[in-house]
């Protein structure tokens, strides 16, 4: 039976795959220059902390209150991943 640790494995290796595919399409966009990984990955976690914030904000019925709480959530949700 999965646990909470399986869970969190998928989850973050999801999270993983999503920047990944993200920062390889950047790449792509970008012509391929090479020595830019870690460049691509960052504006990739970037993009997906916004989305991720946005849309929980968005859930919630856009609360300027928790607008900086949401935010703080999400980067958690995506540091969780390492």
């Amino acid at each position: 039976m999965p646990g909470r640790d399986d869970d969190a494995m998928r989850k973050n290796s999801q999270v993983a795959d999503r920047i990944r595919q993200t920062a390889y399409f950047l790449w792509e966009q970008d012509g391929r220059p090479e020595g830019r990984a870690f460049h691509y990955w960052v504006m990739a976690k970037e993009m997906l902390l916004r989305e991720l914030a946005y849309d929980q904000w968005l859930a919630e019925g856009t609360p300027v209150d928790r607008a900086e709480e949401i935010w703080r959530e999400a980067a958690r949700e995506i540091e969780s991943e390492k």
